[in-house]
């Protein structure tokens, strides 16, 4: 063996040798829009990394749950509503404020727009309508609000 050869760095451990430590993991719970949400956040003294959070309406009943899909960084946040679709978010606050604000199977401050990308009816509240800039859709597209406001107004075939 040379005398430049490098030593690997491993060495035996002792089983039952205490773990590293655990970060902490808190529950918080605020209110949205009458809604009730729940999040895990991890470390909550530092970073305040939120892992999930679920969405209650205030009947009681699940809105839906959210995530980041990359939870290194917290971004690429995901939603999944209660029929099981998943869909994109731009932030943690546009995950909370879509479940909260969203009505379960339509309702009379719901319409419909079609999503830029794959063509799919994309249900909106009348609060995404008059606010956002979009509408994301489960294939990672959306549809431009800003295009559908310049065309139709609220309550019309959208």
């Amino acid at each position: 063996m040379s005398r430049n050869a490098r030593t690997p760095a491993v060495h035996v451990i002792d089983p039952m040798a205490d773990p590293a430590p655990l970060p902490e993991i808190t529950v918080d719970h605020f209110r949205e829009n009458g809604c009730t949400v729940t999040c895990v956040v991890i470390d909550p003294a530092d970073a305040q990394q939120t892992l999930y959070g679920t969405v209650t309406r205030p009947d009681g009943t699940l809105a839906g749950t959210y995530y980041p899909a990359d939870r290194v960084r917290g971004e690429h946040w995901r939603i999944v509503a209660t029929d099981g679709t998943h869909y994109h978010a731009a932030s943690e606050f546009d995950a909370v404020e879509w479940l909260s604000t969203t009505t379960p199977g339509g309702g009379p401050d719901t319409g419909t727009v079609e999503c830029g990308g794959c063509s799919r009816p994309l249900t909106i509240t009348r609060q995404q309508w008059e606010r956002d800039a979009s509408a994301p859709c489960p294939c990672g597209s959306g549809a431009d609000l800003t295009f559908h406001r310049r065309h139709a107004e609220w309550g019309e075939n959208l």
